[in-house]
């Protein structure tokens, strides 16, 4: 059963719309694999000027960079609405998701979602063009009803399905046999471990692009003489 994984951040936990997620999923042939970071704890909290208590913006852009920024995820998530005046799930994602193109995490290729429990409200917060036009800049994937998580979270997953992507399926089996080396074909990447390889690609590096190009043009070449195809 293929696994399809979720990172989700929220003040306060969301079982009921977890466990649905993750009935739907396995109904089409999915496992669910989540990782909650819970700011509802003190580990994300300091005093501010006024002794008042507050979320720490940097020290959980830091636990998500330390902890996560290595990993693969299909889908990464956010509730808007934290019971904090200074921080809310739009500013964060919108932190998280420049971080993670900028410095190339492995989970920038992630679908990027917020959710609310009261949509209106939110959608009233973007009332002027220059925040619309942010917000297009960001390319947010989906923004969802928190009742509505398991239904539409599942179709954003199984939509992955749907398309193909050859840079993702050849990092994916490169990190499979990761421990061997590469002896040759590209000298450039002689002696590398394949796992060297596939972040050197995930970086998109110029061997690592280069590295593509030429198994493509090698399995071309392949497949006409397999096939005896008239050489021009």
């Amino acid at each position: 059963m293929s696994v399809k994984k979720l990172l989700y951040i929220d003040d306060s936990k969301i079982p009921e719309q977890i466990g649905n997620l993750r009935k739907k999923l396995k109904s089409r042939g999915f496992e669910l694999d989540e990782v909650f970071i819970d700011l509802g704890t003190d580990d994300f909290k300091v005093r501010d000027d006024e002794e008042k208590i507050i979320l720490d913006k940097e020290k959980i852009h830091r636990f998500i960079k330390d902890n996560y920024s290595n990993q693969n995820f299909d889908i990464i998530a956010s509730d808007y609405d934290f019971k904090d005046p200074n921080l809310d799930g739009y500013e964060l994602l919108r932190r998280i998701k420049r971080d993670s193109e900028s410095q190339k995490y492995k989970f920038r290729r992630a679908k990027f979602c917020l959710y609310s429990a009261d949509q209106d409200t939110v959608a009233k917060i973007f009332d002027t063009p220059s925040k619309i036009k942010e917000l297009i800049k960001l390319k947010i994937d989906d923004f969802i009803k928190r009742e509505n998580i398991p239904v539409e979270l599942t179709e954003l997953f199984t939509e992955t399905d749907k398309t193909y992507s050859f840079k993702n399926h050849l990092m994916q089996y490169l990190e499979k046999y990761g421990e061997e080396k590469f002896k040759s074909v590209y000298p450039k990447f002689k002696d590398k471990y394949l796992a060297e390889i596939a972040h050197e690609i995930d970086k998109d590096l110029p061997n690592g692009i280069e590295f593509q190009k030429t198994l493509v043009e090698l399995t071309i070449a392949h497949l006409i003489e397999l096939n005896n195809f008239t050489k021009e």
